[in-house]
């Protein structure tokens, strides 16, 4: 019903949340970036093209998952030099990498090793890429609206003002 507007229940909103500080985030963006790519290019598309978040909650809730499982994996796996790498940003001034590429090297040897992630290389994440997805085109993609019905035609004769124009108010 139009007019009518649908507020999602606290279960449909109800996610697991991703609990880690800017340093962690900082530490691991360049492979998270890579291992979601999908769920988080999808999630962009539908937020885009829908103007609406609550129809995308499913993709939302499918990048969540995708970060749960990849930080899981890295504390499964590289636990160790992951936390020496993130430590290491925390503890710099201003949180630069540059002064922490030992422990990044440390890292991105381990995720390689027991993970088979390669780490993207310099301006990789920023390409423009196509998303193929499943979902279905909205109606109105562009969220444009109707053309204007074009002025009608002015009957009778346009005669100038007896007062001037309005445009040049500043006549003296």
């Amino acid at each position: 019903m139009p007019g009518v507007l649908r507020v999602p229940s606290l279960e449909e909103l109800d996610v697991q949340e991703v609990a880690v500080s800017s340093s962690v985030l900082k530490a691991a963006a360049h492979h998270y970036g890579a291992q979601c790519d999908r769920p988080n290019k999808e999630f962009m598309l539908c937020r885009w093209e829908e103007k609406d978040p609550r129809k995308c909650l499913s993709e939302g809730r499918k990048v969540n998952q995708c970060a749960i499982d990849f930080f899981r994996s890295i504390r499964t796996h590289c636990a160790e030099p992951f936390t020496a790498y993130w430590t290491c940003i925390d503890y710099s001034n201003q949180q630069e990498l540059r002064r922490c590429r030992k422990q990044q090297a440390a890292f991105d040897s381990c995720v390689l090793d027991k993970l088979g992630w390669v780490r993207p290389e310099l301006g990789d994440l920023s390409k423009v890429t196509k998303v193929k997805t499943d979902r279905p085109l909205p109606e109105n993609a562009y969220h444009s609206r109707p053309r204007p019905e074009p002025n009608p035609r002015i009957e009778g004769e346009l005669k100038p003002s007896s007062l001037g124009s309005r445009f040049f108010f500043w006549s003296w």
